[in-house]
């Protein structure tokens, strides 16, 4: 039955031989530059900074190394890990779920595997933020095996530890928002649970596979992750909460019903005598509202996991709980309530490949990617054509204090960004630079968001660049011309990067500007007066 549906995904997702998406180009980008970096041989955090760990990245660089173009790469990207993870959601349907259940886990874990949107309630087709989705999956699969008990033996003893002892590695390797908050719960609840022998012989193929990475990859590899990660913690990172703050992904009407069921489902568990599933919901809380505040569009995927849990531990009928209610059906409220809260994010997830597979590319117009023969990737006209900017009104409210403009070396700059895509502007910019003669061969590096030049246009890259600016100084060392948009995607990040070269003994002496950006050729110190951040 699995295979069946991954065979039907695989066609429907496979079919189009080009990719009409509808938003998120920024992250669109954002994993191209990641990803062609690496197809090159530079690698995650020692050669391009990131935060995102290596996993992220390297099944569409492998597709992309293997010659498809980077629209059917992320493709096949999705399904290869729905391939490789589909054994392992067999194997906990079959030991620990009823036909019904496993039916309902196994169709929803190809689903989150394969959708081409992050989530959310908006018919959004998008190649942005897949490694969440693949996150939530591992998250789900690792959960499912600790905290439901085999009701059939299917080599329980191997499978079990190399389940989560792996998966737990691949969170470490794919996102480390998930690893972190989950890893000490995990280990609690398998104490709690008293499965020493489990936890004992997870920790031991955790600690194998750590050691087989750390031998292929090297200790500096490690390092430069640690301090990629680092960067993220810093107040310059612009990228600390990337969604709404923690107490409107907690509280706010939106995520008001799944909180309320993660609290009801904690009551009715400890009312009822269940207190081993009480104790799930208590630990499990934080954490799911932790990696739901940390991923963008804060979509509350883990009520998915809830639904099935309730299922599975459903009481006898005779069980009461507050107020002498019956535990049973209150528990059957609350998976009606969750089933509803997930609802809409469920809808876009499960039918984004068919409205993929079955958009027309009329109104759309291709990415213009560099080399074009990489470019598979369509977005709306609209979307490629019109660029507009937003700027405060001196005198007038405005969201953020004004500030004094930004000047260098005699030229300034407004206050103003590109309310367009991620795409128009960059794209222009890229055209202008690639026609300066003086510019050929020589590493240009993007003061904004994106360093995104040269995918759209001649423009040589910059070795140690961010894909993703989180406000460091990578790849300072290797560029030689500094482009400041007129306009950025961040304006914050704009004054960052520059500011960060000053401080570091740089200057910026103007070579170029127009109404789109100014160029400036990067002065190197012979001695930088504070070390680099890398």
């Amino acid at each position: 039955m699995l295979l069946a549906a991954l065979l039907v995904e695989a066609l429907v997702t496979l079919w189009p031989s080009g990719l009409a998406i509808t938003g998120h180009e920024g992250d669109l980008m954002h994993m191209l530059d990641a990803s062609l970096r690496m197809v090159d041989g530079e690698m995650p955090h020692l050669d391009f900074m990131t935060p995102i760990g290596i996993l992220g990245f390297a099944p569409v660089a492998y597709w992309i190394w293997a010659g498809f173009m980077v629209g059917k790469a992320t493709l096949l990207a999705n399904m290869s890990m729905a391939v490789f993870m589909l054994p392992a959601i067999w194997w906990v349907g079959a030991s620990r779920l009823s036909f019904g259940q496993a039916l309902f886990f196994g169709l929803g874990m190809i689903a989150l595997l394969t959708s081409l949107v992050f989530g959310g309630a908006v018919p959004t087709i998008s190649l942005s933020m897949y490694y969440n989705r693949w996150a939530w999956a591992v998250t789900f699969l690792v959960l499912m095996v600790v905290l439901l008990p085999a009701r059939r033996d299917l080599a329980e003893n191997l499978v079990s530890p190399l389940l989560v002892g792996s998966g737990m590695a691949a969170l470490a390797m794919l996102k480390m928002t998930f690893f972190v908050p989950l890893m000490p719960v995990v280990i609690l609840l398998m104490l709690a649970r008293k499965q020493f022998r489990l936890l004992l012989k997870s920790l031991t193929i955790g600690l194998m596979v750590g050691l087989a990475l750390l031998a292929w990859l090297g200790l500096d590899f490690f390092i430069a992750y640690f301090e990629n990660l680092l960067v993220l913690t810093g107040e310059s990172s612009g990228r600390s909460t990337p969604g709404a703050s923690f107490s409107t992904v907690v509280a706010s009407p939106a995520s008001l019903p799944g909180s309320l069921v993660l609290l009801a489902g904690l009551l009715v568990f400890r009312k009822s005598g269940m207190m081993e599933q009480g104790l799930v919901f208590l630990l499990l809380a934080p954490v799911f509202a932790y990696i739901t505040f940390q991923n963008w569009g804060n979509d509350p995927k883990w009520l998915f996991f809830i639904i099935l849990y309730i299922w599975v531990n459903l009481p006898s009928a005779d069980k009461k709980t507050l107020l002498g209610l019956p535990a049973r059906q209150s528990l059957q409220v609350l998976m009606v309530v969750a089933i509803t809260a997930l609802f809409p994010s469920a809808i876009s997830i499960l039918t984004s490949p068919l409205r993929a597979a079955f958009s027309s590319t009329e109104g759309f117009v291709r990415v213009p990617l560099s080399p074009p023969g990489l470019g598979d990737i369509w977005l709306p006209e609209a979307r490629m054509k019109n660029a507009i900017i937003t700027q405060p009104m001196q005198g007038m409210p405005a969201p953020v204090p004004l500030v004094e403009p930004l000047v260098i070396d005699g030229i300034g700059f407004p206050e103003c960004r590109g309310a367009a895509t991620a795409i128009p502007i960059p794209l222009a910019m890229a055209k202008e630079v690639a026609g300066l003669e003086f510019t050929r061969d020589r590493p240009v590096l993007t003061a904004d968001l994106l360093n995104s030049s040269w995918l759209l246009a001649d423009v040589t890259r910059v070795k140690g660049a961010a894909p993703w600016y989180y406000g460091d100084n990578s790849g300072f060392e290797d560029a030689e011309f500094l482009l400041v948009p007129v306009c950025p995607l961040n304006v914050d990040m704009r004054r960052q990067m520059v500011s960060n070269f000053e401080e570091a003994g740089y200057t910026l002496k103007a070579a170029y500007s127009s109404e789109l950006m100014g160029l400036f050729e990067i002065v190197k110190p012979a001695q930088p007066d504070r070390p680099l951040d890398r």
